[in-house]
């Protein structure tokens, strides 16, 4: 607390310049949450992992577990659907959704495209997760795969998806962004509970 005054006439002296000062995470608290970012046991041992997609931006490692899953979510679109295409071309059906782009980088009769942002809300521009599953596979219940590259966006939509979607995607690929700002504690605390 007796810092308290000092910050507060720091803000007001820097404030105007366009400087900004923040709480920042302390450190035992990002330690904690880096450590339980570690690997676990895997849930099927020897399960190999496969790569799918182009080499460099956009392939992704995933378990060689795709038997009886069905439908795939792919949010975050952009100029690159590799990874999709080898999805759908296993047989998956993949729901693909981007509000920036018009249509896929490729074609696929797998393919179903949603010109929507993933959010926390649902609008012309945004869906949420649960409203997008909702309204393309609404009865089913058996396992799916999300694989989400959304800039930032992926702390909202996951911490609005319901318990119970959640516990149908068998397998998750999901890019985080911004991390370098968990040193920045309301960041920290908002972003951390995804984890």
């Amino acid at each position: 607390m007796r810092d308290r005054p000092i910050k507060d006439t720091l803000l007001r002296l820097f404030g105007g310049l366009g400087i900004d000062i923040v709480d920042r995470t302390g450190y035992s608290e990002l330690e904690a949450l880096i450590r339980s970012l570690q690997p676990l046991q895997p849930l099927h041992s020897g399960v190999e992992l496969i790569r799918l997609g182009p080499d460099g931006d956009g392939g992704y490692l995933l378990p060689d577990d795709l038997d009886g899953i069905e439908y795939a979510f792919s949010p975050g679109v952009s100029t690159e659907s590799g990874f999709e295409a080898a999805l759908a071309d296993s047989g998956l059906r993949v729901f693909l959704a981007d509000y920036s782009v018009d249509r896929p980088a490729r074609m696929n009769a797998n393919f179903i495209f949603d010109k929507k942002f993933i959010g926390c809300l649902s609008n012309d521009t945004f869906i949420t997760l649960d409203q997008w599953k909702n309204g393309t596979t609404p009865d089913y219940h058996d396992d799916l795969l999300l694989q989400m590259d959304i800039d930032g966006a992926e702390f909202e939509a996951l911490l609005s998806i319901s318990a119970e979607l959640l516990s149908q995607f068998r397998i998750m690929i999901i890019e985080f962004h911004y991390l370098q700002e968990l040193l920045n504690k309301p960041y920290f605390t908002l972003s951390s509970r995804v984890f």
